[in-house]
């Protein structure tokens, strides 16, 4: 099973290819640990050994990111640039797509 099953169950995830980012806010006032579905460095004793500095990475990166620009799509088409339509054991997007392209615009100031 890979991880984009797990996170587009409906029993898990209810709406999973819905943008509702509130719903981890949701579930953790209910109780609901959504956390344990996280799958993207392995599970168990298998994990990612790198996992705990790559978070540490990433959370600075995006620090830095989100106080210093503005993010902007760049040539988007969800169908073509997002959509699942093709499975290589992961799934893909189009054969077309050049990726989720983002144009980072600097804030006035920064």
């Amino acid at each position: 099973m890979s991880f984009e099953d797990v996170l587009h169950d409906p029993a898990i995830f209810p709406e999973p290819k819905a943008f509702i980012p509130d719903r981890w806010l949701h579930a953790a006032k209910q109780g609901v640990r959504f956390d344990r579905y996280q799958v993207a460095f392995g599970k168990g004793s298998r994990s990612c050994v790198g996992m705990n500095l790559a978070y540490a990475e990433l959370y600075l990166v995006i620090a830095v990111l989100v106080t210093r620009f503005d993010l902007e799509l760049h040539q988007f088409q969800y169908d073509r640039d997002l959509k699942t339509v093709r499975d290589g054991f992961v799934g893909l997007p189009s054969k077309e797509s050049k990726g989720v392209r983002v144009k980072l615009v600097r804030r006035a100031g920064s």
